[in-house]
């Protein structure tokens, strides 16, 4: 596989694992307590998953924390997301206001900007060459394809591949 399909590949999955983490249709404000069983249930699928956006135990906890307490227990359970059984909302279709606070929540509890490039197969970088990478994949530019992803928005797997084509500026070859 090429380094391009592989660096593409890796992002999309970590797409899915977000949308596979949480939701929220603009409920609560605030996190929920770490000991809640939905929380505990949604860190516990993040850690049991070899590509989860973090390895942290804290990073997972804080992040459901977050998507619950920011979607609100109430509209999880009525999509399908229980403390029983977390695992079957990939295929969920969120509003935009779901996806932002479920971005939201990712990003102000896990450095996805170190996580992305720490993730990516861009093979060996000098320090420029992951400077450059960092300029393009800023966290705006994440944050949008992630919102985007979860919202199924058609744009954002051509969004990642018109990416690519900056990352070759960067002196690294992707074929």
């Amino acid at each position: 596989m090429t380094n391009l399909l592989k660096i593409a590949t890796a992002l999309l999955s970590v797409v899915l694992l977000a949308g596979a983490c949480g939701d929220d249709d603009g409920g609560g404000g605030n996190a929920a307590p770490s000991d809640s069983p939905l929380v505990q249930a949604i860190a516990d699928d993040m850690m049991d998953d070899e590509g989860s956006l973090t390895a942290d135990r804290s990073e997972a906890e804080c992040f459901a924390s977050n998507v619950v307490g920011t979607v609100g227990e109430d509209r999880l359970n009525e999509l399908g997301v229980t403390a029983a059984d977390v695992g079957d909302i990939d295929g969920v279709a969120w509003t935009q206001s779901e996806a932002e606070t479920i971005v939201d929540g990712m990003f102000s509890c896990i450095d996805m900007g170190e996580s992305f490039v720490d993730d990516m197969d861009f093979g060996e970088l000098d320090s420029e060459q992951e400077a450059c990478i960092r300029g393009i994949f800023t966290e705006d530019v994440l944050k949008g394809f992630f919102v985007s992803s979860l919202t199924g928005d058609d744009e954002a797997g051509a969004g990642i591949f018109a990416l690519m084509g900056e990352v070759a500026g960067c002196g690294i070859e992707l074929g």
